[in-house]
């Protein structure tokens, strides 16, 4: 099932280095253009030093005087916001980013069809007027003291929820065998016997043992380092025992 096509616009931003760093993050998730709508800073010094590599995003903005213009041709135009109280009459019951995510992932759009994800100026936000020309709005959830986010830092939210892609590993680690997970658990079983009279419950500690190796899934090296220290431990363990 195809992803849509994604369309980040940043309506009337203040601050060169949100700028920057809006350029810097969608060049990290392969997205472009970026959409300006009345930006109230100039794509100055500070903006592209922000940047850093993306430069050329920030030079090919798409920059427009109306919110008409910019989410010209999109399917859907959604608004995010961190304020859920503000103008009661324009907000739609914002759905949590993973719901809208979710409902994304479930439908089939077709080459065409692009999405607009609108982000208000820094000190407040979407305006009453931009808010009435969403489809949607979505929120991202934080906590109550302190919902609103940092606009490039709420961009980059959005964009890995949306936008993120699997990335493939050049190397992988390999995969334990069960028999050395098996041999390494005995090991383990060895020496809490060992100490069994002064342990509460020797078999709650094997149990305990299992389960955090089982969480962790260690890769062949990993076990095999922890095994030698076992070993090493228990031989340790039986010279002494030889020897008294």
């Amino acid at each position: 099932m195809s992803k849509p096509h994604f369309r980040f616009i940043l309506v009337r931003t203040e601050y060169e280095m949100n700028l920057g760093s809006a350029a810097r993050l969608m060049a990290n998730f392969g997205q472009s253009p970026l959409y300006l709508v009345k930006p109230d800073c100039m794509i100055g010094f500070t903006a592209k030093m922000y940047a850093k590599h993306a430069g050329k995003l920030l030079d090919k903005a798409v920059v427009c005087q109306t919110l008409a213009q910019a989410t010209k041709g999109c399917s859907l135009v959604v608004g995010t916001t961190g304020v859920l109280r503000r103008h009661k009459d324009a907000l739609r019951h914002p759905l949590m980013l993973e719901e809208f995510r979710e409902k994304i992932a479930s439908k089939k759009w077709k080459k065409s069809d692009t999405i607009a994800i609108l982000f208000g100026a820094e000190g407040n936000g979407l305006k009453e007027d931009e808010i009435k020309a969403c489809d949607l709005l979505i929120t991202i959830p934080t906590v109550h003291r302190y919902p609103v986010m940092n606009l490039s830092h709420a961009l980059s939210v959005v964009l890995y929820a949306l936008t993120g892609q699997e990335k493939k590993l050049k190397h992988h680690a390999e995969a334990a065998d069960p028999q050395q997970a098996k041999a390494l658990a005995d090991a383990f079983d060895m020496l809490t016997d060992r100490y069994s009279r002064s342990l509460r419950d020797p078999q709650k500690v094997k149990l305990a043992f299992r389960r955090v190796m089982g969480r962790a899934m260690p890769d062949r090296v990993e076990l095999g380092a922890l095994a030698a220290v076992l070993r090493q431990a228990w031989r340790e363990l039986e010279g002494k025992k030889k020897a008294g």
